[in-house]
């Protein structure tokens, strides 16, 4: 599953919490799939999904990536976030079709209980300066939180950047292992709905870590400036780190490798100092 349809997944979920009868949650993630019968809500990311011809399934729907094909009737409602939907000619749709983003072809021998539509811009229209001013608001929140932690627990902040300098190879590996353990146990949770809270804040979490490694790395950058204030160097740290990043990121694949491995790193610091708690020693291999 790729990180951009986490923020969709998320908001998937948080719409399938809100429907009456909904107690779990079906994933369909990759691969190709032909629904005839399921319980619950249905979520189709990066996969191909098929309702064939003289089949009713209840839904609802969410589509947050890949391609939904409804043939046959669907009784709820289908909600496209993302993807593609075709609905093709015979097909029904007894709820409401939500159309908020993506590819959606309605043939005109089908039926639509109610369809609304939410235009949004498409993500291949944009500029390439329409992603600065969300880049620069994160960057100004991580280096507002590096001065007061560079100020308050300059400490902690040291040693989770000593952690990532002196060891990438050990915070790196424990960053990656940790993201992914955790990825796999918060989808199997969100499978059932009574469970999403603990996600969400598990998420909640997640970035919350992630964003104290990137502030330990810009607490890195701030230490090579010729500025003697802690928190000051550690702000204008965060912000060179954050601005060197977004460069890196327009490098097709090696940019974003180069970012996820920077940040996982971080994380990986994070972790093994107990959030800054305590310096990182590593034992010392038997001789």
């Amino acid at each position: 599953m790729s990180l951009t349809l986490i923020p969709l997944l998320i908001a998937a979920l948080l719409l399938a919490s809100g429907e009456q009868g909904v107690d779990t949650v079906q994933l369909m993630l990759s691969g190709e799939h032909t629904v005839t019968e399921h319980e619950g809500a249905v979520i189709v990311g990066e996969s191909t999904v098929t309702i064939p011809s003289g089949t009713v399934v209840p839904g609802p729907i969410y589509v947050i990536g890949g391609e939904l094909r409804v043939a046959g009737e669907v009784a709820g409602d289908v909600t496209q976030l993302a993807g593609t939907v075709r609905v093709e000619a015979g097909a029904v749709i007894a709820g409401e079709l939500q159309h908020v983003a993506g590819t959606l072809t309605v043939e005109d021998d089908s039926e639509i209980g109610r369809r609304t539509s939410l235009n949004l811009r498409n993500p291949e229209e944009t500029t390439p300066g329409s992603g600065i001013l969300p880049r620069a608001s994160l960057a100004l929140l991580l280096a507002a939180v590096g001065y007061l932690l560079a100020r308050k627990r300059p400490i902690a902040l040291a040693n989770v950047s000593t952690a990532a300098r002196a060891h990438p190879v050990v915070t790196l590996t424990v960053g990656t292992l940790a993201f992914l353990t955790a990825i796999s146990i918060l989808v199997f949770m969100a499978f059932t709905l009574v469970l999403f809270p603990l996600t969400v804040l598990g998420i909640v979490v997640g970035l919350l870590t992630l964003g104290y490694g990137l502030i330990g790395w810009g607490h890195l950058v701030g230490t090579l400036l010729p500025i003697r204030r802690r928190g000051s160097a550690t702000a204008l740290g965060v912000v060179i780190l954050t601005a060197v990043l977004s460069l890196v990121s327009l490098v097709p694949v090696v940019g974003d490798l180069v970012v996820a491995a920077l940040s996982l790193s971080g994380m990986g610091a994070v972790l093994v100092t107990y959030y800054g708690v305590a310096p990182f020693r590593p034992e010392p291999l038997p001789d």
